[in-house]
């Protein structure tokens, strides 16, 4: 499966932990999505930025944005964009946890993984 290389580049950056970027790249390409692919994506993005306000020592946008990444996630299929979304469903769910409970020793954050090898085209 050939991915969109700005998802990749996206996907790359999130997993460097370069959040704002991930986020900034990402929604270039959600805006040309629908249906799940649209909320898996909206999904990334939210826990991209909730990630970056954490750093930042915003807890509650960090809390609200986790909030909503989960719940997107959910919503969709295991293998939308042909990406492996239940280990970074429960990595964000541990992260939402951690923050709610304030037991926040080191935030778990997730790696994106694709369920396929990806080419850039």
């Amino acid at each position: 499966m050939i991915h969109h290389p700005l998802l990749v580049k996206g996907i790359e950056e999130f997993n460097a932990r370069e959040f704002f970027e991930a986020h900034e790249t990402l929604e270039v390409y959600w805006n040309t999505l629908s249906g799940d692919e649209k909320e898996l994506v909206q999904s990334i993005i939210q826990a991209a930025v909730a990630y970056y306000h954490f750093g930042r020592g915003n807890k509650v946008g960090a809390k609200k944005l986790l909030t909503r990444a989960v719940t997107r996630a959910e919503s969709v299929e295991q293998n939308t964009l042909a990406i492996n979304v239940l280990p970074y469903l429960e990595i964000i769910r541990q992260s939402l946890y951690m923050i709610e409970s304030e037991d926040i020793q080191a935030m778990p954050m997730p790696t994106i993984a694709f369920t396929t090898l990806h080419e850039s085209p």
